[in-house]
């Protein structure tokens, strides 16, 4: 399992970019479902690569540290489901690490998606 460490830079102290890989934006829908299926909600996915995510999640201060997240490629086609473990919460948002990296092609047919509208 990674563990990802803040390194500050000489520049401004900020942390370092410490990801496997390059993130990208988007803004689409996906649902975060727990491990026992007991509860689903709708989120938004802020960034993604094929080894994690920003999730925006709103006001669920309970969220576990495990959950599935839900995502479709297509609107016509049934979602697909990544395990995640949490690595970081920041208000809001928190940032996931997928279990197994998502395959490439996949993160490449979400990125072609039209962007998610409230």
């Amino acid at each position: 399992m990674t563990q990802f460490v803040s390194v500050p830079t000489q520049a401004d102290s900020a942390p370092a970019e410490l990801r496997r890989s390059t993130r990208v934006r988007l803004q689409t829908s996906g649902r975060v479902v727990l491990m026992d299926y007991g509860e689903a909600r709708s989120i938004l996915v802020q960034d993604l690569s094929v080894h994690g995510a920003c999730l925006k999640v709103g006001d669920w201060a309970d969220l576990p540290n495990r959950f599935h997240l839900l995502l479709r490629r297509t609107p016509s086609e049934p979602h697909f489901q990544v395990d995640c473990t949490v690595r970081w919460r920041v208000g809001q948002a928190v940032g996931v690490e997928f279990d197994r990296a998502m395959a490439g092609y996949i993160l490449a047919e979400l990125i072609r998606q039209p962007a998610f509208r409230h």
